[in-house]
């Protein structure tokens, strides 16, 4: 995130430049995507002893899985997040690993 100018503008960066939704009649979420990255908005969604309830927002926000546990203990992990309006990546928050985030994979 730093890398690619700090948290107040790296949304717009390295969201894809199609696949973001407008929403309620708001200018177009879609970024600039300098950096290759190509971020779309797989939303999210939950489930509980095993049973998935199925997502929402997509289209709307983005919510990563990071590497790092955190939180509450070992079940739970920190995200990053974009949403739709705005160019910022929202710091890192703890959730339940039962949570359905998306994953993006670096080749190192």
């Amino acid at each position: 995130m730093n890398y690619v100018g700090g948290p107040e503008t790296a949304g717009d960066k390295l969201k894809a430049t199609e696949g973001w939704k407008d929403f309620n009649g708001l200018p177009s979420g879609n970024g600039t995507d300098e950096f290759g990255f190509s971020a779309l908005p797989g939303g999210y969604g939950g489930s509980e002893d095993g049973f998935v309830f199925g997502f929402v927002y997509v289209g709307i926000i983005g919510e990563w899985w990071s590497a790092s546990e955190g939180g509450e203990g070992s079940n739970y992990a920190y995200s990053r997040e974009m949403a739709y309006l705005g160019g910022k990546f929202w710091s890192q928050t703890s959730f339940s690993k039962s949570v359905l985030f998306s994953v993006r994979c670096l080749k190192d």
